[in-house]
């Protein structure tokens, strides 16, 4: 079997006129050779597919069995959607979740309330396009045009439409009009995107892997903590956080048992509700009581050896090699279903899902309010 991999590369698109993180959520060539050494161990031919010009005209030339898609895209809060688009319009089988899943889930403000319908619990919020539209009556923030409720400080700020904690600072977390409407102002200016404006949560993050789609697997709990050279009251996982490697990750997380089904639940439901396909990554936060709160859903995990994904999989016993290869099984058993079910669907061929621990399974039964 042939498999493409599409994805965007770092330094390909003269990003340094923009801000410092303009390329966070790109790859590095080191992670693009691990995905193609890793897909070629499974057994597969691999055609490398970078985001470029002449992408459509190459999936048509080369035309790859199937597809193992990592593109952010550029441009807009539709970019994530644009190398799944192209390929169903292609008629190329693909890894990973649709263009309307990876649409919804980037967009934020429009991701939480989707969740919030289907009563998954996430912070109260805002999404303002510029600095003019709140309202303050000295205690809490208002939008009145929107009609939309009060916040109370402290708050997040952060762009509505960006990943790889892009836009995100350790002067996120406001405490007071000016530091917000200084917020508001950079993300609709540098980013060129509405802010997303929520009610700061002060207890532990944590994030969960998940792979499946009718049957889920949620990885062990990630927790991700303050470094020991950052103070651990109100820690922000900034992109200064990252590059700089202020934070540290402990997985599994120590947290007790009932706590652990609550957290596994809202991300499986999430992953659900928002329609993610064969991986994903839902992040979680507690508040002050220790409820847990859904943040948001990455439906194009970060796959470098670093990144928060293969970490996870690797505190469930999977080498990356291996957890390649679970996904791209899940997603080929996804794409039999499918062409049972739909006449006319790309055809695929098929590998055996090895066995995973019962531990990490996670079926719908147990996905409970």
């Amino acid at each position: 079997m042939i498999i493409g991999l599409t994805y965007n590369l770092k330094g390909d698109y003269g990003g340094t006129s923009g801000p410092e993180d303009s390329e966070a959520e790109f790859d590095s060539e080191e992670t693009i050779e691990n995905l193609v050494f890793a897909l070629k161990r499974c057994g597969y031919d691999v055609i490398r597919l970078p985001y470029e010009p002449d992408l459509l005209d190459r999936l048509r030339r080369e035309k790859p069995d199937l597809v193992f898609n990592i593109a952010e895209g550029l441009g807009g809060r539709n970019r994530e959607s644009l190398v799944p688009a192209i390929l169903e319009f292609l008629k190329i089988p693909y890894i990973g979740s649709d263009p309307l899943t990876l649409g919804l889930a980037l967009d934020k403000a429009t991701a939480k309330v989707l969740v919030a319908a289907h009563g998954i619990p996430t912070p109260r919020f805002l999404k303002i396009e510029s600095p003019g539209e709140l309202s303050f009556d000295g205690r809490c923030i208002f939008n009145y045009a929107q009609n939309l409720h009060s916040l109370n400080f402290p708050l997040f700020v952060k762009p509505n439409c960006e990943g790889s904690s892009k836009g995100i600072q350790n002067s996120s977390k406001v405490d007071n009009l000016p530091g917000l409407l200084d917020k508001v102002e950079l993300i609709t200016k540098v980013y060129r995107q509405p802010a997303l404006i929520e009610e700061f949560l002060d207890g532990r993050e944590f994030s969960i892997g998940i792979i499946g789609n009718e049957e889920l697997i949620a990885f062990p709990i990630l927790e991700v903590e303050p470094g020991y050279q950052v103070e651990a009251g109100g820690f922000v996982y900034s992109y200064e956080t990252k590059s700089r490697n202020l934070e540290r990750f402990i997985c599994p997380a120590s947290i007790p048992r009932d706590l652990e089904d609550k957290i596994r639940a809202i991300a499986c439901r999430a992953h659900r509700v928002l329609g993610c396909r064969d991986f994903s990554r839902i992040d979680v936060r507690l508040d002050s009581r220790g409820n847990p709160y859904f943040l948001e859903a990455n439906p194009l995990p970060g796959l470098s050896q670093v990144s928060l994904f293969p970490l996870v999989a690797s505190a469930a016993g999977l080498s990356f090699v291996e957890l390649i290869n679970r996904i791209v099984s899940i997603a080929i058993e996804r794409l039999k279903k499918e062409r049972e079910a739909f006449e006319g669907g790309p055809e695929v061929c098929g590998l055996e899902m090895a066995d995973v621990p019962q531990d990490y399974r996670y079926k719908r039964a147990q996905e409970v309010r």
